[in-house]
């Protein structure tokens, strides 16, 4: 064995980042100032010992092998990420989900080699000026979807459109995001959402179409009002106002909201803002809700309706599917952190199996699955192993 490797500056600055570790005692392990370590990380490549690198994968806990491959993809500056996220997020996760963001794109690139995926039905091209409504309006037709009836699976929908989905907590348990967005690829033309998993349906159904608005709306730099444009795309997404206004309720109160947030599986304040976005109830009326949300408590665990609201668990939250369908059908095996891992230049296992601990199982038996796989296929997605 050569007493020394090559590796490549991105990959040491890929590990770092996604596991959130400081610089300064990194270089201190491996006898460096930090101003060596960021030339490091900014170097195209270099040679470092096989001891050194053996000891920097075991500190990141990553295989040796990452670093010595070269990195697939354009890097994704923190800057072109769409967050819904609250304001104290600290800028050493907008880097960790920035190379999440990298990672995903990797293993998105390599399983497209092996398997097709919807097309992307995204609206583009978009007249200057468009209303947030307006845009939902045109993503659902885009989607195939009735203006009359509730979406019964939106990250299946968004799938269908060509958009990957990964649920993830990212090893990052006190991440202060929700979900976040972005435009990946050599030209900025392959859309990824990611999400938290939490426990609550209708805020990751929100969640999502906070996203899919994002996506729509700010192929680019986003405007300062850009989190507030994504909230109007999102509620006229899931409950469009034509049929908001034929199914309003003559009285609005958190009790007669409460079937609609049944049918059309949003949150009553997501239903508040949205009524008052279509003065369909005045400031006053809205604000009286919202106080209404925050007084009432839920009798057992005494959390309030605004934190908590009643339903919440009354269904499974969604979960993506595309990864591990791309996965069954083009690499005729389920997927696996191992394989994952393999595949996509060597990321962690434990990364890869936070995106597959995110994915919805299998609606049949893998034994069932394989004996079909020579059957036509009927379903919504049609993938096929590239020549």
């Amino acid at each position: 064995m050569a007493d020394t490797v090559p590796i490549y500056g991105h990959r040491v600055r890929q590990a770092r980042t996604i596991r959130s570790s400081p610089i300064k005692p990194l270089a201190a392990m491996l006898d460096m100032t930090p101003s060596a370590w960021t030339a490091l990380e900014r170097s195209p490549s270099t040679v470092m010992t096989v001891s050194r690198m053996k000891t920097l994968a075991m500190r990141l806990r990553f295989p040796p092998e990452f670093f010595s491959t070269p990195p697939s993809g354009l890097p994704v500056h923190r800057g072109s990420l769409l967050l819904r996220a609250k304001k104290s997020i600290k800028v050493s996760e907008i880097e960790a989900l920035s190379t999440f963001s990298e990672m995903i794109q990797e293993l998105w690139q390599e399983l497209t080699l092996h398997a097709t995926h919807p097309p992307l039905r995204i609206p583009a091209n978009l007249a200057k000026g468009v209303t947030p409504e307006d845009a939902a309006a045109i993503a659902r037709r885009a989607f195939d979807l009735d203006d009359d009836e509730p979406i019964p699976h939106v990250i299946h929908a968004v799938e269908r459109a060509g958009v990957p989905v990964i649920v993830a907590n990212v090893g990052m348990p006190d991440a202060r995001h929700d979900a976040f967005s972005v435009w990946v690829g050599d030209f900025h033309d392959e859309p990824l959402i990611v999400a938290r998993p939490v426990n609550s349906w209708e805020r990751t159904r929100w969640s999502i179409a906070h996203e899919l608005g994002h996506l729509v709306l700010h192929h680019g730099v986003a405007p300062d009002e850009a989190e507030e444009v994504a909230n109007r795309f999102a509620n006229e997404f899931l409950f469009p106002s034509s049929a908001l206004r034929n199914e309003w309720p003559s009285m609005a109160t958190l009790n007669t909201l409460m079937p609609l947030k049944r049918r059309w599986q949003m949150s009553l304040s997501s239903l508040i803002m949205h009524g008052r976005q279509n003065d369909l109830i005045d400031p006053d009326r809205a604000s009286g809700l919202f106080k209404q949300l925050s007084a009432r408590r839920d009798p057992v665990s005494q959390v309030t309706w605004r934190v908590q609201e009643p339903g919440w668990d009354d269904q499974e939250p969604e979960r993506p599917r595309l990864l591990a369908v791309m996965t069954e059908r083009g690499l005729d095996s389920l997927p696996s952190a191992h394989l994952f891992s393999s595949i996509s230049g060597h990321w962690p296992a434990d990364l890869m199996q936070e995106i597959i601990d995110g994915q919805r199982s299998a609606p049949v038996r893998p034994e069932v699955r394989r004996s079909l796989r020579s059957e036509p296929v009927n379903n919504v997605f049609e993938f096929r192993r590239r020549a």
